[in-house]
């Protein structure tokens, strides 16, 4: 199923770094009606992480299958 074990390393990373943004972004922004200031610099953090983990992913699926980022996105379009 996955083509090696970095592919599988990076999809991990990136679950995980979703993970963490989520409850961060649920820390920063607890309901409708609030927000808590003390919690965005960790959200800041998270959401970084979490583009760092995505853009690793697309380099490898980019290298790996010798295609263009924008090819890989018109791949993601029905």
């Amino acid at each position: 199923m996955w083509p090696d074990d970095e592919a599988r390393k990076l999809v991990t990373a990136v679950r995980e770094a979703a993970r963490r943004h989520a409850a961060s972004w649920e820390a920063l922004v607890p309901d409708m009606r609030t927000v808590d200031a003390s919690a965005e610099a960790a959200e800041d953090v998270a959401y970084a992480e979490m583009a760092a983990a995505k853009r690793a992913l697309r380099d490898h699926i980019c290298a790996t299958y010798e295609i263009s980022l924008r090819e890989l996105s018109d791949l993601a379009q029905p």
